[in-house]
C-alpha cells in the first residue's frame, strides 16, 4: 500500500525550495539544504524526488501551468482587448511579486537557466494561448500580423517577470520608489505588439 503524502509537508519543501534556491542560487542548492530547510529528513525528500532537478522541474512546471490557467480564465472573461487581458495580467504579478516574493524570484531565476525546460503538453497550451491572444489582437488592431507567437509568450511573460524584477532589486540604484505603474507596462508591450517588423 502506498504511504500517504503529508500535505503539510509536501508544501513546505516546495516553499524552501523555493526560498533555498533564492537565497543560494539553483547551482549551490543542495537537497539536504532543502531538507533542512522544511524540516524534513533528506530520506523523505528523496522518498518523492529523484533529487533537486526532479523537484525543481516540478515547481517549474506547476509555475508555468498555473500562469497558462490564468491567461485562459482572463482570455476567457474579455476575449475583445489585449489591452485588457493585459492589464490584469500584470496588476496579478505585481501582486504576486510583492506578495510572494520567494516564489517571485524563484521563477526569474529558473526562466534564466538552461536546465529548465517546458514538456510538451505545457508548450501546447502555450502556444494555443499566445495563438488565442495574437487572433483578439490582430482582430482589434492591437497586435500587428507579423509578429510571432514567440514574441507574443516572451513580451507578455518574460519582459514583464524581468521587469519587476530589476525595479524591484533598484539594479542601477536610481529608483526612487518600488512602485510599478502597470498602465507603463501594459503600453509598452503593446506598443512592440503593435510595430510592423
Amino acid at each position: 500500500m502506498a504511504r500517504k503524502i503529508d500535505e503539510d509537508k509536501l508544501a513546505r519543501i516546495k516553499q524552501a525550495t523555493m526560498k533555498t534556491i533564492v537565497d543560494v542560487g539553483i547551482e549551490k542548492a543542495t537537497i539536504a539544504m532543502i531538507a533542512k530547510n522544511a524540516n524534513v529528513s533528506g530520506g523523505y525528500l528523496y522518498h518523492l524526488y529523484t533529487g533537486k532537478q526532479a523537484l525543481i522541474n516540478e515547481l517549474y512546471l506547476d509555475k508555468i501551468n498555473s500562469l497558462n490557467k490564468e491567461l485562459e480564465f482572463l482570455i476567457g472573461l474579455n476575449q475583445t482587448s489585449v489591452a485588457s487581458i493585459l492589464q490584469a495580467f500584470v496588476q496579478n504579478r505585481i501582486v504576486y511579486a510583492q506578495n510572494e516574493p520567494d516564489g517571485s524570484k524563484f521563477f526569474y531565476q529558473l526562466l534564466h537557466n538552461d536546465n529548465f525546460v517546458l514538456n510538451d503538453e505545457l508548450k501546447e497550451n502555450s502556444v494555443l494561448l499566445m495563438k488565442t491572444i495574437k487572433t483578439i489582437g490582430e482582430q482589434t488592431g492591437e497586435i500587428a500580423t507579423n509578429i510571432s507567437l514567440f514574441q507574443i509568450q516572451y513580451h507578455i511573460i518574460i519582459y514583464v517577470v524581468d521587469y519587476l524584477h530589476f525595479k524591484r532589486k533598484n539594479f542601477l540604484g536610481t529608483e526612487a520608489s518600488v512602485n510599478i505603474e502597470v498602465d507603463y507596462l501594459v503600453n509598452n508591450i503593446l506598443t512592440i505588439l503593435k510595430k510592423d517588423n
